[in-house]
């Protein structure tokens, strides 16, 4: 009995390993295989630009052809094209933000915007200044705007005719050949206050008002017969005009040279 307890007992034993052994035997064969993955979006996203890269590269980068150019008056298209340099440029490497500032760098340019477009093609629109009256440096006629920035223009009739001449160096050297932020605001202000006064509006003898800004006398209205009013700075100047419309109205035929309303405290012509 004991013998066949045993040999009973080793067979069944034998069997449960018999039956065993293939699976461990096919787990060991998976594991040896490398896993297979499906590519991510990221990944089929990647791998498509670098395809388009690779196209462009080969097929040539295109280039700005045409460019279109908007809001001008006082400049021409041609000049805002040449300005930008964008003509012959690759696209992809072009930069709108360099072509904008190159525009802006006109002094007639207030603002701009450049837009590049595929295949060849850019936008250009441009706000420019708003001229407010002319301002004449030695032989040249510039248009000024509030800011005090001199500019050329194609357009004759793009500014008032209120006329003020500058007669100092720093500005037509500041203005050189091309114009530029080269006055203060205040004066531009205040001179072409005074170039709004008319003929005969001060006094009889008045005839061709003209407005200069002297190097030492600063703001002068010049009477065209022969006497000047001296301003000064543009500070209180309605309180001096005030005042020299008085001395003027108080002296209607007078021989005068100049009268002098610097300070408003004290009034000084010439002669006495």
């Amino acid at each position: 009995m004991a013998s066949s307890s045993t040999g009973w007992s080793a067979g069944r034993w034998s069997h449960a390993v018999a039956r065993r052994s293939p699976s461990r035997s096919r787990r060991s064969v998976r594991s040896g295989l490398p896993t297979l993955r499906r590519p991510s979006g990221w990944t089929a996203l990647a791998t498509g630009c670098a395809i388009a890269l690779v196209v462009v590269a080969l097929s040539g980068s295109p280039r700005v052809g045409a460019v279109s150019v908007t809001g001008t008056r006082h400049v021409t298209p041609a000049a805002i094209v040449a300005a930008t340099g964008l003509v012959g440029r690759p696209v992809f490497s072009t930069s709108a933000a360099d072509a904008r500032a190159a525009v802006l760098r006109l002094p007639a340019i207030r603002d701009a915007q450049v837009r590049l477009s595929l295949p060849d093609a850019a936008q250009v629109d441009v706000i420019e200044r708003v001229a407010i009256g002319r301002w004449v440096t030695g032989q040249v006629e510039w248009y000024v705007d509030p800011e005090g920035v001199l500019f050329g223009s194609i357009d004759p009739a793009g500014a008032p005719s209120l006329r003020v001449i500058d007669d100092r160096a720093a500005t037509r050297t500041c203005a050189g050949t091309t114009g530029g932020r080269c006055v203060d605001p205040a004066v531009v202000a205040g001179a072409l206050r005074l170039a709004r006064i008319g003929p005969g509006e001060l006094r009889a003898d008045e005839l061709r008002p003209e407005v200069h800004v002297d190097p030492t006398q600063g703001l002068v209205l010049r009477s065209g017969a022969g006497w000047e009013i001296r301003f000064g700075t543009p500070d209180d100047l309605e309180l001096k005009l005030s005042n020299a419309k008085k001395v003027l109205s108080d002296n209607p035929t007078r021989r005068l040279d100049y009268v002098d309303v610097r300070s408003p405290d004290r009034i000084v012509f010439s002669p006495r």
